[in-house]
């Protein structure tokens, strides 16, 4: 075997090793260990390359197409994670007519930590907006006890918004359903189309919802603690792809 195929092999375990212990160990961080095993893949298919190169002149030339093909995907997606990072921002300068809340996971029936990211950034964007309505949307997922509306109502509700201004979407199970749902609800408590209006959600999760809200989002992002650096990272790499498949789909 070859030095340089050898080298690609052992590369490639190195990366099926980490894949696992993100995806198995470390599961936080999950999504990126499948993109290491994507890696472990490509890799092993380099060391193939490196041993029919010297045998079959198309190996060569199909070394340069998967090389052009990573080349243009990684470009691709510095684009998109680009976009991503710049659209994590709040707006503090806007003057919402309304203001959704984009649910995210549960602990039985408590915040998971994202959740709980989102809901200190809404309670505190509402303390500047006193007579907007809010929306909260998410429905009750797998292993959640309720609903991710009642969640946070009963959140927002124990820490001083007045449960009046709170308005529950449970239907939503996903990012398009909380914009498709959350425009039906204001639009039957009188919020024009196209208003202005505050979304919540993670830092690394506003470039999407903004692309799906369309006129009028006005950003609001939530951030992880410090010390939660890996998992964000993890989330913005993540993101990426969720908003390639939004522009594809």
């Amino acid at each position: 075997m070859r030095r340089a195929e050898a080298a690609w092999y052992s590369l490639a375990a190195l990366c099926l090793l980490l894949g696992g212990l993100m995806r198995f160990v470390f599961t936080a961080v999950r999504f990126t260990g499948l993109l290491f095993w994507c890696a472990a893949g490509v890799l092993v298919v380099f060391a193939l390359l490196e041993r029919w190169k010297g045998k079959y002149r198309w190996a060569a030339w199909l070394r340069r197409l998967v090389l052009l093909a990573l080349a243009a995907g990684f470009a691709f997606f510095a684009v998109l994670e680009v976009w991503v990072v710049s659209w994590s921002g709040t707006d503090w300068d806007a003057e919402p007519e309304a203001m959704v809340v984009f649910g995210a996971g549960l602990n039985g029936a408590a915040p998971s930590l994202s959740l709980t990211s989102r809901l200190e950034a809404a309670l505190a964007y509402a303390e500047d907006w006193p007579e907007i309505p809010i929306v909260v949307s998410g429905s009750q997922g797998r292993g959640e006890d309720i609903s991710e509306a009642r969640c946070m109502a009963d959140w927002l509700a124990g820490r001083g918004v007045p449960p009046e201004r709170i308005y529950l979407e449970e239907q939503a199970g996903n990012t398009e359903e909380n914009v498709r749902y959350s425009q039906a609800l204001l639009a039957s408590l009188g919020v024009p189309a196209g208003a202005e209006v505050a979304l919540v959600s993670s830092d690394y999760h506003l470039c999407r919802a903004r692309l799906l809200w369309g006129e009028g989002a006005v950003p609001v992002g939530a951030r992880l603690p410090g010390r939660y650096f890996p998992l964000t990272v993890n989330y913005y790499v993540r993101e990426a792809f969720a908003v390639a498949e939004a522009l594809v789909f």
